[in-house]
């Protein structure tokens, strides 16, 4: 059967994180209705953005969601967001996050582990089955769905290594607004975020 999506992932080596890709996938795998294909470029140094643009550059679909190893999907999160889906929609859904450290505003705080050993996917997945909790405002910069023709109509992501964490995301939402173009959360959807917890060097500053 064709894919309906492709799922692009960059991951960076280290052992909290891969430690953390290992659930990511496993829900992948499991939570996911949609026939998709999963890019996946791993590395310890590389910058990010570059391989972002890479990925999509060879993504088959024109489907695409970017995603983050240390996010995992509650079940049946992609029909969620293909629901609302259309070709001038960036599709987002509600991040979920412990609040290991500082949270973005428009995510929504539970606590379900703060590190991929604590992880309580059990518990995540009843809460999601059973409502969860659809949050509003301005949602966070990952994961989202979006066209490839779309995401290349906007230049791609600004590759410039010198920008702060999340520049190019925030530049990329905010061209798409600015051109017309709508960013929808879709309800009912949701992935539970480490929040870069498993990232040794975040754990070593508490």
């Amino acid at each position: 059967m064709k894919p309906e999506l492709t799922i692009v992932l960059p991951h960076k080596r280290n052992p909290g994180n891969d430690a953390a890709l290992r659930i990511c996938l496993d829900m992948l795998q499991a939570n996911t209705v949609s026939d998709f294909i999963l890019l996946l470029d791993a590395a310890e140094n590389e910058p990010l953005y570059p391989r972002v643009n890479r990925l999509f550059d060879i993504a088959p679909t024109d489907l695409c969601v970017y995603w983050a190893s240390d996010m995992f999907p509650s079940p049946g999160w992609d029909v969620a967001m293909l629901e609302v889906y259309e070709p001038d929609v960036l599709v987002t859904n509600t991040v979920v996050e412990p609040g290991a450290i500082a949270m973005y505003g428009g995510n929504h705080q539970k606590d379900f582990g703060r590190t991929p050993e604590t992880f309580d996917r059990d518990a995540f997945e009843i809460w999601c089955a059973d409502g969860g909790h659809n949050a509003g405002g301005d949602p966070w910069y990952a994961p989202y769905l979006i066209s490839k023709a779309g995401f290349w109509e906007m230049g791609g992501l600004n590759e410039d290594s010198n920008q702060e964490f999340s520049a190019s995301d925030v530049a990329l939402f905010r061209q798409w607004k600015e051109t017309g173009h709508r960013v929808v959360r879709a309800q009912n959807s949701w992935v539970y975020h480490l929040q870069r917890y498993s990232d040794p060097a975040e754990q070593a500053k508490r």
